[in-house]
């Protein structure tokens, strides 16, 4: 029986990734995009099930695009963002976190700004996250977390082929309080 190797994402970390579908662009983020990224990032109903503090100036979001290279550098993430191609506006953020090669394994992670839900966009780009990291970095599992209650968060990954796996208690504390989440799941190949 022949073993498997830990795969070599060398490639991935050179140049940035870019991602493209139908209706958007998934590509590196930039201090041009503070303003689209203020824009949700300061909803408190967009980032209520977020791991990360809703920001309250502009300042916490250009200390987040300052801080956001350092994953990459890194090599255990990739942030895209989500630019709409028809008008070239940054509508939200997704990529991938905890990338681990050795086991051929990475979540994936996400936001939308809520003047775009209900257009399929997020449904869009995770799909094409999948189609990435399982055709183009040979992964095996792609997996994602979100609240027990952000029942569209659901949705997204079960209509991309998604798998609940399980309940996770009070996994995370977020903003002085345990928080619950529901794990899914997808294999290369199913």
């Amino acid at each position: 029986m022949s073993s498997i190797a830990p795969l070599d994402l060398t490639r991935f970390f050179e140049q940035h990734p870019v991602l493209e579908t139908e209706r958007l662009l998934l590509r590196p983020r930039s201090m041009a995009d503070k303003d689209d990224i203020f824009e949700y990032a300061s909803d408190p109903e967009v980032t209520q099930y977020m791991i990360w503090p809703t920001h309250r100036s502009i300042a916490d979001t250009i200390a987040f695009l300052e801080s956001s290279p350092k994953g990459f550098a890194n090599r255990d993430s990739i942030g895209l963002a989500i630019e709409l191609k028809k008008s070239g506006k940054m509508i939200g953020d997704c990529g991938f976190h905890h990338i681990q090669p050795q086991h051929h394994r990475v979540e994936i992670g996400y936001v939308l700004n809520r003047k775009f839900w209900g257009h399929g966009y997020m449904t869009e780009a995770v799909r094409e996250l999948i189609r990435f990291a399982f055709d183009e970095m040979g992964m095996h599992r792609l997996s994602a977390t979100c609240d027990l209650e952000n029942e569209r968060s659901a949705a997204v990954m079960e209509r991309c082929g998604m798998k609940l796996e399980g309940i996770l208690r009070d996994y995370e504390l977020r903003r002085g309080r345990f928080v619950t989440v529901k794990t899914y799941a997808i294999l290369n190949g199913n």
